[in-house]
């Protein structure tokens, strides 16, 4: 009886994490039931701790809601479990990548309250996937130099080479993003990943046209320039629609070292932290988490915002990247 009890109080322990990641517009009896092939009545019991969840059962739990079940039970100090996405030589683990994404950004935009913290290194993801023609770019240059899949190895860059489903995924990324209340933390640097990509791609004979490369960078600088609006306005909603999407943005003079992001879902923390220049490690352990947001608000204590009434700090700073822009286009006109 003593272990029967004590194996329901780590399943007690479990059900109430589930119930605080599951969508709120999802019935979580009818998933469970659908998820292990029970009835209605079993997922009932099993939810209300009346029937023991048996270890596969735990397990497909976890996989479907991408549950961590050593955050749950764990919370030592010095060991954190992450996940992350295969990526490398994978066109197909790449789409699932953007699909993985996809999905946990609609997951945040149905939060009652929810916000996003980003720290970037380089220009965030999501912002790069601002329009077809810088996404196709973006596409391109990550998997053919970054995640060396071999069906890009022998290509030059063109318009037409990326599938047309990632750059469907790349667009709702971008728009589910801008639904999402968010904090962005850039440094004067952070524009120039991208600027750098584009002049090594046309130094290095990977654009088929000179045109191209120009091309990319004004539409790096129109990305620029509506990121300017956002935060001007404070409002990433950038029509002519009532409801608010809050922005602010930060500008930092000190190195941030990596690409980092913290959400907090209705009362639900995680973070983000990218390795191999385009992955990243997930993880909901809410002691580093807890860490990673202290960091941030630290670091944002530290930085200009740069948002709203501050004109000046926000003329200078997107003056800066602009100029940065203008002289790779000169670069590459008079090449």
């Amino acid at each position: 009886m003593g272990s029967k009890k004590s194996g329901f109080e780590m399943q007690e322990v479990f059900i109430k994490h589930l119930k605080e990641v599951a969508p709120a517009n999802v019935s979580l009896v009818d998933d469970i039931a659908d998820l292990l092939s029970i009835s209605n009545d079993s997922a009932y019991r099993r939810l209300r701790c009346e029937t023991e969840l048996s270890l596969d059962e735990t397990y497909r739990i976890c996989k479907h809601y991408r549950i961590s079940a050593d955050n749950i039970f764990s919370n030592q100090a010095q060991s954190v479990t992450c996940n992350y996405i295969k990526l490398t030589d994978s066109a197909d683990n790449f789409e699932n990548y953007l699909s993985n994404l996809l999905k946990q950004l609609e997951q945040i935009s149905k939060s009652e309250n929810s916000s996003i913290i980003y720290a970037a290194e380089e220009v965030p993801i999501f912002h790069s996937f601002h329009s077809q023609k810088l996404s196709a770019f973006k596409l391109f240059y990550w998997q053919r130099s970054v995640l060396n899949i071999a069906d890009y190895q022998n290509k030059k860059f063109d318009w037409d080479v990326i599938p047309e489903k990632q750059l469907l995924l790349a667009e709702n990324i971008h728009k589910t993003y801008l639904q999402i209340p968010s904090n962005e933390i850039w440094t004067s640097d952070t524009i120039q990943t991208s600027v750098k990509q584009i002049e090594y791609y046309f130094e290095s004979g990977a654009f088929k046209d000179k045109d191209d490369a120009i091309t990319v960078l004004m539409e790096l600088k129109e990305m620029v320039q509506t990121i300017h609006t956002y935060a001007e306005k404070e409002n990433k909603n950038d029509r002519n629609n009532s409801y608010v999407v809050p922005f602010q943005l930060y500008n930092s003079d000190l190195v941030i070292g990596t690409n980092c992001i913290h959400v907090n879902s209705d009362g639900h923390i995680f973070s983000y932290i990218s390795f191999n220049t385009l992955n990243s490690l997930t993880t909901s352990n809410q002691q580093f988490c807890g860490e990673i947001e202290h960091w941030m608000k630290n670091l944002s204590k530290k930085s200009t915002l740069i948002s709203g009434i501050a004109e000046k700090q926000r003329f200078q700073f997107f003056n800066k990247i602009y100029k940065a822009i203008d002289v790779s286009i000169e670069k590459i006109k008079n090449y």
